[in-house]
């Protein structure tokens, strides 16, 4: 491929080498119970993928766009999620929408979609910005430039962030450790339950290993719910009409009138808490990171700040305001770098399917209950697909830098996401939660490196730090006098 000659050459920053093309394959999967990331050798970030027999069941990894256009859009009815996905989530999420497919997906989808609209971003806004505004309460008076868990900062964030715009209220307490923990232990005893089961032990032993920390989170959610719904019986509304709960509550399939009942209920907003939580919480901690290891990165997005904090003087406006929601639309580098960010740190790394016949993949015959991996984490750091593929280069995303190559492969293999009418439909909440921080953060601190941590990537259910993410934060003064006419 031809490099852009006019971005800077920066150092590759950490992740994971490839195990070796000489591993054999099941010591490979047996590294997969530590984290999947480490199941993948050399080959696989330069080749279209391919088929292997592993226990009598076939395994196809498939890298190819087209494929992968083809499996997730054109013919995504006859490669639904694999079995193995409901496995790892059904004790937590249920049969959410996440997991199921064919009608019961189909159903959940219509409804989840109106809760959405109905919950719209600029309406969520605010609460959204009420959980930034606790961040920076907590940061102040750590921003010293001493160590900083930042992982943890943005895992506290984004779980207020989630509960507010779902439940009207903000995290208070020990709810947030709690939480954190939980989850925490769920995802890593999700991955391991993954590879076992490859390996035949007993579903339901696995999802019995996996119901005591689901249990803790569920107990909880369905409490919350039965509060809102407690406060309704009372015709006390207390301002929840713009949240998620109560726009998943009013959903209603205009066809057929379907609604949630008091189970779904759970097991979607256990989903939403799942996908609003835990993958935005894996992608600001490593965006931080990034950010305090490429300084001239962190300038310029300081630049697009210091821009539109300028524009306020011009006509003026308060500069020490919050963002707003048309403020987070002025920041197309800002946007660059978290798409690049999710690029070399997908927060879901593999995907599974699984075909409903025997049908053919990469042209090579697939069994019935094959199964077949889609993986971002692979994909968006193949060679034959990315300029320098495991390189931090946030300008790949930023129109104005942005080769013919990388602007192809966007659209064709970027998947942080997924594809196709089973993409997730949160993406445009979780760029805008993510932005909103980012922006605030940077607007107040500037992110140094910590010498003396270096994150180790691990991949269960979501790509985390094994050993957390530590930044140095340093207050800062802005330069935001309008430019002279």
């Amino acid at each position: 491929m031809v490099m852009n000659s006019l971005r800077p050459l920066r150092k590759v920053p950490i992740y994971p080498k490839p195990t070796g093309n000489k591993v054999w394959f099941v010591a490979r999967i047996l590294r997969g119970l530590h984290s999947w990331i480490e199941v993948p050798n050399e080959e696989d970030y330069s080749n279209d993928g391919y088929s292997i027999k592993f226990l009598g069941l076939s395994l196809f990894l498939v890298n190819k766009p087209s494929e992968v256009k083809r499996i997730k859009m054109s013919n995504f009815n006859q490669f639904p999620k694999h079995r193995l996905t409901l496995l790892a989530l059904e004790p937590l999420t249920g049969r959410s929408v996440f997991s199921v497919n064919g009608e019961e997906w189909h159903q959940q989808r219509i409804l989840i979609d109106q809760a959405f609209k109905l919950a719209q971003l600029k309406k969520v806004f605010p609460q959204m910005r009420g959980a930034v505004d606790s961040l920076i309460r907590r940061l102040d008076p750590i921003s010293d430039e001493r160590s900083v868990e930042i992982d943890q900062e943005m895992t506290l964030v984004t779980a207020d962030v989630i509960i507010r715009t779902i439940l009207s209220r903000p995290l208070v307490g020990k709810e947030g450790k709690n939480i954190f923990e939980a989850f925490s232990l769920y995802q890593k005893r999700a991955g391991r339950a993954g590879i076992l089961r490859l390996f035949r032990v007993n579903q339901q032993f696995l999802q019995q290993y996996l119901g005591r920390d689901a249990r803790r989170i569920r107990s909880w959610i369905q409490d919350c719910i039965s509060e809102r719904k407690n406060t309704l019986h009372k015709n006390d509304h207390s301002g929840h009409g713009q949240d998620f709960l109560q726009a998943m509550m009013d959903a209603v399939d205009p066809n057929t009138g379907y609604r949630f009942n008091d189970r779904e209920l759970i097991d979607q907003v256990c989903l939403l808490f799942l996908a609003g939580h835990e993958t935005s919480a894996s992608s600001l901690g490593m965006a931080a990171y990034l950010l305090s290891q490429y300084k001239d990165v962190q300038e310029k997005f300081k630049q697009e700040i210091e821009a539109i904090l300028a524009s306020r003087v011009a006509i003026g406006q308060d500069t020490s305001a919050p963002f707003c929601y048309e403020d987070l639309k002025m920041m197309p580098y800002g946007s660059a770098i978290f798409n690049e960010t999710l690029r070399l740190y997908p927060p879901v790394g593999f995907l599974f399917h699984e075909p409903t016949e025997t049908t053919d993949v990469l042209k090579m015959r697939c069994p019935l209950s094959s199964l077949i991996t889609i993986s971002p984490w692979i994909i968006q750091r193949h060679q034959k697909l990315w300029d320098r593929p495991n390189a931090f280069e946030p300008e790949r995303f930023f129109e104005q830098t942005a080769s013919t190559q990388e602007q192809t492969s966007e659209r064709e293999a970027f998947l942080p996401f997924g594809l196709g009418p089973r993409k997730c439909p949160g993406a445009a909440f979780a760029m805008q939660e993510a932005l909103l921080v980012l922006a605030e953060v940077i607007r107040r601190y500037e992110l140094l490196p910590d010498s003396h941590h270096v994150p180790k990537i691990v991949s269960g259910l979501t790509i985390r730090s094994s050993n957390g993410i530590r930044v140095r934060l340093r207050r800062r003064s802005l330069n935001f006098k309008p430019k002279a006419a």
